[in-house]
């Protein structure tokens, strides 16, 4: 397969060849194949990878399942750590492993340490099974963190962090500031999180595993962790508490959003690398026409993945290659993948996107006009036209 005047990363346009599901040539007039797609000059990025997805209401279903994959492809997303929603045995672990491998985009499970009644899975087990990391919650007790971190670094399987103390402020639903005030709510302070990464951080660093510090929202979160693996949602980097007026359902997320004067500042430090991954937080709820207090945490947002990141392109924030550094690169480093660049060798997971078009966005996004969109995806050597 060739695909013909490619603006690679928006810049320079050239051709490139894949073979066998990798790139193989990139350069000037290429026509020695039978398949030919002309893109006519539109953008060629590496698909996007993200590595804090959930299925809607955190439930799996088989729907569930292909409406996410779905919705990744539209967003330009072509792999994905998908969080557990299974309660099953170990026969039924192996069965949905099976099963995610059957999918057109790569999705790399992980597990959640404890069962329903609280105690600890046959983690081993279930990582020779095919579970690709570990989601652990820093308010574990100490012996079970103890326990999962040390699985870990024997099986050398990567741990996704949640550090957030939900006890610390009972019932609180968004920013503690003065708009929860002035709305009423319950806001949650900046400790709730702070105290949390500081205490993964020590762990993380005594058991040495390789960690992701999962979707943060805090300046000082960033700065513990300096050289580590932090992540930050893009609503947190274009949005801000502002977004929950008038009792908006669709800005209650986890973290929450921050004030507007803190949006400069998150945005200096993904520029200055001091934050390594980007996400969607993709953690999409049935339970949102509620009452704020009342609503579900979580955000849909896959599918305007791509159009949400080309904001900060667009601002002149970052260039679509550095972009694609905290979308797509650092996160394959991370999972060891062969992904993430568009260079000779690496995996054609690629996407081609329309800077030139629009559309309305949706929940969070209802009243925005989103620039971009995915018209193509290329996954393994199967081209998905959107």
């Amino acid at each position: 397969m060739i695909i013909k005047n490619a603006k690679i990363y928006g810049e320079q346009k050239l051709d490139l060849k894949i073979e066998d599901g990798k790139i193989t040539q990139i350069a000037n007039d290429l026509n020695d194949d039978e398949q030919i797609i002309d893109i006519e000059g539109k953008t060629l990025l590496p698909s996007f990878i993200d590595l804090n997805v959930s299925l809607l209401d955190n439930e799996f279903s088989i729907d569930k399942l292909y409406n996410l994959e779905k919705a990744c492809l539209r967003g330009g997303v072509g792999t994905i750590v998908l969080k557990d929603s299974l309660e099953a045995n170990t026969q039924g672990y192996a069965l949905y492993f099976d099963k995610l491998k059957s999918l057109d985009i790569n999705i790399l499970p992980t597990i959640n340490v404890l069962d329903k009644t609280g105690k600890l899975k046959n983690i081993a087990t279930l990582i020779d099974l095919g579970a690709e990391g570990l989601e652990l919650s820093s308010t574990l007790g100490a012996n079970y963190l103890r326990q999962c971190m040390q699985y870990a670094s024997m099986k050398s399987s990567p741990i996704f962090l949640k550090c957030f103390d939900e006890s610390f402020d009972d019932h609180g639903v968004m920013n503690d500031s003065k708009m929860s005030f002035e709305l009423g709510l319950i806001g949650i302070s900046d400790i709730a999180e702070i105290s949390e990464v500081a205490k993964m951080k020590e762990l993380v660093e005594f058991y040495g595993n390789n960690a992701c510090f999962g979707a943060l929202g805090i300046i000082k979160s960033f700065e513990l962790l300096e050289n580590h693996q932090s992540e930050i949602s893009i609503h947190h980097l274009i949005k801000d508490e502002n977004a929950c007026e008038n009792f908006n359902t669709y800005a209650k997320i986890l973290p929450p959003l921050r004030s507007k004067n803190e949006l400069s500042h998150l945005m200096r430090m993904l520029q200055n690398g001091n934050i390594t991954f980007l996400t969607s937080l993709h953690t999409p709820s049935s339970r949102k026409d509620l009452a704020f207090d009342e609503a579900d945490f979580g955000i849909n947002a896959i599918a305007m993945y791509m159009s949400l990141c080309f904001n900060l392109v667009k601002e002149g924030f970052l260039t679509w290659k550095e972009l694609c550094d905290f979308t797509s690169y650092n996160q394959a480093q991370f999972l060891g993948l062969n992904k993430g660049k568009i260079e000779i060798g690496y995996d054609a997971d690629l996407v081609v996107f329309d800077e030139n078009t629009s559309y309305n966005g949706k929940d969070l996004y209802k009243n925005d006009k989103l620039e971009g969109k995915v018209i193509k995806h290329f996954i393994k050597g199967k081209v998905f036209s959107l």
